[in-house]
């Protein structure tokens, strides 16, 4: 007989209490946070009230996994890695630090796409998970290849308007749920995987990664300058787009015509089908059905999406590459690496900061002059780890008087308190 569990709803009201006006009971408590205002409900008499929030702008930063990892070695000692990782202060502090500006509401670190595939590959999901969840409070980026299409779409728009391409890098245009607004102290997300969905997370990554190598070497033979590389890097994307996509109708095409089902990936809408699609319903709208496959060639043909800033940001980073392979570099890219050129290209030009790990950083640092890219975004990783604690140091000395005493009447008192813990995250290692 399963037990039976008993809900009261006061048990949502949370401290700080104060003196209720209607009772004069001192269980005044908070209810919710709702971005813009705080409710406030009387556990004694149920009495409640609105209160309203000023407005903030949070700094928008981006925490990579191995961060966020690390923080949970340090808070977990049964990981693996606890003991190396717990001798080296710098992660205690940047797990209080972080911890204390999220909390004033100065920081919020929206979580990715690439946070919950690499946190399925290991061991400790559920901890990594509450990890960055933790810091992100349940707000999350967009896909990769979401993020691609709505730059794609600008483009396109401007195309037709024979306009310059122009673009909004507000972090909120890509991010569900709402940055700027005081976080509620309860929110919930969810878990669920399909089937297979990790095995196939690890064989597309180790497709993906001995490409690079085979490329890697590539360039270890032909040591091309950055811009020879840049330019035909920059230049493969409509390419490649329409070559998968024929590609991958090609193999549906073939199954059937053997009387087989085709398999499920090649099913289900791929980028390159996406992206194409997207292309033709917006042709078809200013154009036509007549005209539109006109339209289109001429688009594709003359490479306009080859200038979307992720596919800039890429070829970038990809030339950097190259160049530490035509220098001698023998050690081929790590199988994250990939993965870090594509979150970057896609994610930087909508944060403030990004914390990294040091080969990340030094493809973006060595990109040459000529090519800097012109976005403010700063980019730090554990080789000036202290520059990222002192950055965040700064924002939290900026809180003034009067938001510190709304954190403590919201959140409770201590707002500059560093915290020690993380709820679900962290077991007592087993008695001997």
């Amino acid at each position: 007989m399963s037990p039976t569990i008993k809900f009261d709803p006061r048990d949502l009201i949370m401290g700080l209490f104060v003196l209720c006006s209607k009772c004069g009971v001192e269980q005044f408590g908070i209810l919710s946070i709702r971005g813009t205002h705080y409710t406030r409900r009387c556990r004694n008499c149920r009495h409640k009230a609105d209160y309203p929030l000023p407005d903030i702008r949070k700094k928008i930063v981006y925490i990579d996994q191995f961060a966020f990892s690390n923080i949970m070695k340090v808070l977990t000692p049964d990981a693996k890695g606890h003991e190396r990782t717990a001798s080296e202060p710098f992660w205690k502090e940047l797990f209080e630090t972080l911890g204390v500006v999220c909390h004033l509401q100065l920081v919020v670190c929206p979580d990715s796409k690439q946070h919950q595939h690499e946190s399925l590959t290991s061991a400790f999901y559920k901890s990594l998970k509450r990890t960055y969840e933790h810091f992100s409070g349940g707000l999350s980026f967009y896909a990769s290849d979401d993020i691609k299409r709505r730059q794609i779409a600008r483009l396109t728009e401007c195309w037709l308007k024979k306009e310059p391409a122009t673009f909004d890098f507000d972090a909120q245009r890509i991010t569900h749920g709402k940055l700027h607004e005081w976080a509620d102290r309860i929110y919930i997300t969810v878990d669920g995987v399909l089937d297979g969905f990790v095995d196939e997370v690890r064989t597309t990554r180790n497709e993906i990664h001995k490409g690079l190598q085979e490329v890697f070497e590539i360039w270890q033979r032909e040591k091309k300058s950055f811009k020879e590389v840049f330019e035909a890097e920059k230049g493969a994307y409509t390419r490649t787009l329409v070559q998968g996509y024929l590609a991958q109708q090609k193999e549906i095409n073939d199954a059937l015509m053997r009387g087989q089902m085709p398999s499920l990936n090649d099913i289900l809408p791929s980028q390159q089908y996406m992206v194409l699609k997207q292309l033709q319903y917006t042709f078809e709208d200013a154009f036509g059905k007549a005209e539109s496959p006109r339209a289109m060639a001429e688009f594709l043909r003359t490479g306009v999406m080859n200038d979307a800033p992720f596919n800039v940001i890429e070829a970038s980073l990809f030339a950097s590459l190259s160049q530490k392979a035509a220098a001698g570099q023998k050690r081929p890219p790590n199988q994250g690496t990939s993965n870090d050129v594509n979150m970057l290209s896609t994610l930087l030009p909508y944060c403030d900061a990004m914390f990294v790990d040091n080969e990340c950083r030094a493809l973006w640092q060595d990109i040459p002059r000529d090519y800097k890219l012109p976005y403010p975004c700063a980019l730090y990783s554990p080789n000036i780890g202290e520059e990222f604690l002192l950055y965040l140091k700064k924002i939290r000395d900026s809180s003034t008087p009067e938001h510190l005493k709304i954190v403590s009447e919201i959140y409770g008192p201590d707002p500059l308190k560093p915290p020690q813990s993380i709820y679900g995250v962290g077991k007592r290692k087993k008695e001997d």
